[in-house]
């Protein structure tokens, strides 16, 4: 990639997304923000270099509305876009018996929907560029666990979305890496253990930027690899 190359992050506001697009930027990427946060999203632009910084747009990725708006934005201020990297997602617990729709349409809304609309609708500007799609899904599609119900079954949607999209993109030059990082020392993996009773032992578990170091150096590869599926665990017994 050029080191004028640039690099969209969804939820990059925060955990995973925040490390992917600070990373990125000093790699050498320009990188536009998305986020729905006005404070949070101030606060993750000033931690990115003024010359690294592409942009910082507010968008509720569950809203429709919003990804349309997001996406004419884009097309407004970019002529090509040469990584889109998804870290955006909603996790819910979900309580044994429970029969609430509003969480779970949610979660198909933001975790499987918003990836769909974004990358069909940025594919010209991915295509112009012969870019780069990496989805931040989750080891959770490997596992079992009382209450994760809803938010698995959304992980498997978007493993099947994403691996369904990749011939289309692939034709336009596009490569597309599914990334499926174990549990991760984020604010949400507080708490998650918290949720769960268990004690929170951060230096155990990976961090955001053994992520992001990740998403770097997939965007490094040679333009004929791609990598279809990468897992990625810490090796410390916890």
């Amino acid at each position: 990639m050029t080191r004028s190359a640039l690099a969209i992050v969804t939820g990059a506001t925060a955990g995973i997304g925040a490390a992917v697009a600070q990373t990125l930027a000093a790699g050498g990427m320009r990188v536009l923000l998305v986020g729905r946060n006005p404070r949070r999203r101030a606060a993750a632009a000033r931690r990115i270099p003024t010359r690294r910084h592409a942009g910082s747009l507010i968008a509720d990725l569950s809203s429709p509305e919003d990804i349309g708006r997001l996406l004419g934005e884009v097309a407004r201020v970019c002529r090509r876009v040469e990584l889109l990297v998804h870290c955006a997602g909603e996790y819910q617990w979900t309580e044994s018996g429970s029969l609430e729709c509003a969480d779970f349409d949610r979660l198909f809304a933001v975790n499987v929907r918003a990836p769909y609309l974004l990358t069909q609708g940025l594919m010209p500007l991915l295509a112009r560029a012969r870019g780069q799609v990496v989805v931040v899904n989750s080891s959770v599609t490997r596992g079992t666990g009382a209450g994760v119900a809803a938010y698995k079954a959304t992980q498997h949607a978007v493993q099947g979305l994403t691996d369904s999209l990749r011939p289309d993109l692939n034709l336009r030059g596009v490569r597309v890496t599914s990334l499926f990082p174990g549990r991760t020392a984020t604010p949400r993996m507080r708490r998650i253990y918290q949720r769960e009773g268990k004690p929170y032992k951060p230096a155990l578990l990976l961090s955001a930027r053994d992520v992001a170091q990740l998403v770097l150096a997939l965007s490094r590869l040679p333009p004929r690899l791609e990598v279809t599926d990468l897992h990625l665990r810490s090796l410390t017994p916890y």
